[in-house]
């Protein structure tokens, strides 16, 4: 008897989620323009990007979309602790 294969649950791509809710106005203007300019202001790779817009995404999850987001040297000071 064939045994069954765990299947991985895969989320959807945080940065595509982010752009639908944001062309559905659920994500807000200025928290949609952080997310943006996060990756090019605090020199992120691609995996950081992803993971700062699941953070926003939590964050929205847990029904706190107004949130003030980090700015973007303060991001860059804690990848460069975690980077280290």
């Amino acid at each position: 008897m064939a045994q069954a294969t765990p299947t991985a649950v895969s989320r959807p791509n945080a940065l595509v989620t982010l752009l639908d809710r944001y062309v559905a106005e659920t994500v807000p203007d200025a928290a949609f323009a952080a997310v943006c300019d996060f990756p090019d202001d605090a020199d992120a790779t691609a995996a950081e990007r992803l993971a700062f817009a699941r953070f926003y995404l939590d964050i929205v999850a847990a029904g706190e979309p107004d949130v003030k987001l980090p700015r973007p040297e303060e991001i860059a000071d804690v990848l460069m602790i975690a980077r280290a």
